[in-house]
């Protein structure tokens, strides 16, 4: 893949993250406006799928050009999946402008789980053959995996929608089946592959043992740490074993992390502070975030996390938003898709993470009402107003990227002559 290839993906990737923002901003008005006109829970369908398309792109992207050989990045099947995914992220968002073929969006998501099928099998089979460490090869590999077996839960959720069934315990635990692969599985371990092949050429021998180990107890997590999903109802004594085993992994996982990030932080330094500021707020993330998973082992805990809304979006968006989104515009500025040095990225990276951090904020605070004062509707109001912040900062991440590339704006300046 020539950097062209990647640049002209990430810029489509980019564009996919404007439109979902934009669509979260008219599901957040949905809650306070009536518009009949707008399908509820279509709208937010689409949102999740574009949501889900703009980060898988992206990592794919990054993944490829970043691990394969120059001739493995040649290969056209990559081009068609990529091409495949982006199509199905805006053949979604047709099925909501004509809303009269309901059947159209299930075919169009199986065919996007067809190509997360392809690339899962294509990428194992060129990996392999690649020079890569083995953190990195085991990171990769299995976050493919997870990226494929996630697809269980979607297609357990299309029966349960097709026989009509009303059984809302295996409703929930498909759903958490599936976001648990795809947030704590795929995403998670396709950002530290990225991030740990980045940091494997300057850090010293005794780090990369400690980042082997903590990727290795990363991956041995996943499974375990899945039946956490499930404490919310009445399980068997060997799902409650299998839940501790997967609690205690992930609390290692947080305690050997902090090893591995104070090698980091000593290699870091030459970033710009802008920067080190998105990455302090995306690995604060995925740390909040493993601390508190460790501790929905506890019923009164597990069963306020996966039974309260607010908190259950303050999770996903915690991970989705505050550790892959972050993570995922740092790398792409570091590695020169956003130039930093121009005022535009700046503002914009700063739009989006303050974005970011008050959605949390008023999330965590909207699903806590014990431990801040009831509000009516003015927490639902600000969250309107931070969903069309975000929408915002992605525009002008946008337009970073258009700034950023000076093939585009020639195109433009063409245009315009």
């Amino acid at each position: 893949m020539t950097i062209k290839s990647k640049s002209f993906w990430i810029s489509l990737s980019i564009l996919d993250l404007c439109i979902g923002t934009f669509l979260a901003a008219i599901l957040r008005s949905k809650t306070l406006f009536e518009l009949p006109s707008i399908d509820y829970n279509l709208l937010l369908h689409v949102h999740s799928h574009f949501a889900l398309g703009w980060v898988t792109l992206a990592l794919m992207v990054l993944m490829v050009n970043a691990f394969l050989t120059e001739e493995q990045k040649k290969l056209a099947i990559y081009q068609f999946i990529f091409w495949g995914i982006f199509a199905c992220t805006w053949g979604l968002l047709l099925t909501f402008l004509f809303p009269g073929y309901p059947t159209l969006s299930t075919h169009i998501s199986i065919l996007f789980i067809f190509f997360t099928y392809v690339f899962s099998w294509v990428f194992i089979r060129d990996i392999r053959k690649a020079t890569v460490s083995k953190t990195t090869q085991m990171l990769s590999i299995v976050s493919v995996v997870c990226l494929a077996l996630s697809s269980a839960g979607t297609f357990s959720l299309s029966y349960l929608f097709a026989i009509q069934s009303l059984d809302g315990i295996l409703y929930r635990d498909a759903l958490y089946s599936y976001l648990h692969l795809q947030y704590n599985g795929f995403f998670t371990l396709a950002v530290f592959a990225l991030l740990f092949q980045k940091l494997e050429f300057i850090l010293l021998q005794e780090a990369k043992k400690n980042i082997y180990h903590f990727s290795l107890l990363l991956v041995i997590s996943i499974l375990p740490s899945m039946f956490l999903s499930y404490r919310w109802h009445d399980t068997s004594i060997l799902f409650y074993v299998i839940s501790v085993i997967g609690s205690i992994l992930v609390m290692i996982c947080f305690v050997w992390f902090i090893t591995v990030l104070r090698s980091m932080l000593k290699v870091v330094k030459s970033v710009p502070p802008l920067l080190r500021f998105i990455g302090a707020l995306s690995i604060g993330s995925f740390m909040l975030k493993t601390f508190l998973q460790s501790f929905t082992i506890f019923s009164v805990i597990g069963n306020f996390v996966f039974g309260d809304r607010p908190i259950i979006m303050g999770f996903l968006h915690l991970v989705f938003l505050g550790f892959v989104a972050l993570f995922l515009l740092l790398y792409v500025t570091q590695t020169g898709l956003l130039n930093i040095e121009k005022k535009v990225t700046k503002i914009a990276l700063v739009v989006f993470a303050i974005g970011v951090v008050v959605n949390e904020a008023l999330l965590w605070s909207q699903g806590i009402p014990i431990v801040f004062i009831q509000s009516g509707d003015l927490i639902t109001w600000l969250l309107l107003g931070v969903s069309i912040w975000i929408f915002i900062g992605a525009l002008l991440i946008g337009i970073a990227r258009i700034k950023s590339e000076p093939r585009l704006m020639k195109a433009i300046g063409n245009k315009k002559n």
